[in-house]
């Protein structure tokens, strides 16, 4: 069964630490893609998304401008973030471990997300049918080439390293 994803329905989020006292949290609000699924071998399915460097919102302009600079994404020169899964985990009847290929930043690295299927459903405006995914990893930016490290006169980070990604996505079947 094919799907694709409906970026008016998704949202990639992520936190950082900040100073480490405070968390930040910001998130993509671009997202495409499509999911292929197997209801009756889930091992066989795949993910494969896009995110759109530039649309990043942290709530803070300036600091939005800074996270399109080359100190982290370098959006105007690697303008997507992709995922490509290479192998899905069947853990139980909802929840998977989604295997695959993240590239940003110029940098590919293989990741996991603890993925829970959480349903789907007939839309009745459209009657078009929709499946509802959850997932999340954590990563260290300076793996994908973010290494910005400034730091404060105590000699604290500014930014911290690991990065926790959590992925809502809806996606529409068509076929």
């Amino acid at each position: 069964m094919a799907w694709e994803i409906d970026r008016f329905h998704s949202l990639v989020e992520f936190s950082v630490q900040h100073l480490m006292i405070s968390t930040v949290k910001g998130k993509f609000t671009e997202v495409y893609g499509t999911i292929e699924t197997d209801p009756q071998y889930p091992e066989r399915s795949s993910v494969r998304a896009q995110i759109i460097a530039n649309s990043i919102h942290t709530n803070a302009p300036q600091r939005d401008v800074h996270l399109r600079t080359a100190d982290f994404f370098e959006a105007t020169k690697y303008p997507t973030i992709t995922f490509n899964s290479t192998a899905i985990k069947h853990i139980d009847t909802n929840r998977f471990i989604v295997g695959g290929d993240l590239s940003m930043h110029g940098v590919t690295r293989p990741v996991q997300l603890r993925t829970l299927y959480t349903g789907i459903n007939q839309d009745h405006l459209t009657n078009a049918w929709r499946i509802g995914l959850r997932a999340n990893t954590i990563i260290d930016r300076r793996n994908f080439g973010m290494t910005y490290g400034e730091t404060n006169k105590a000699g604290i980070a500014l930014a911290g390293n690991e990065i926790h990604i959590d992925i809502f996505l809806e996606a529409i079947w068509t076929g």
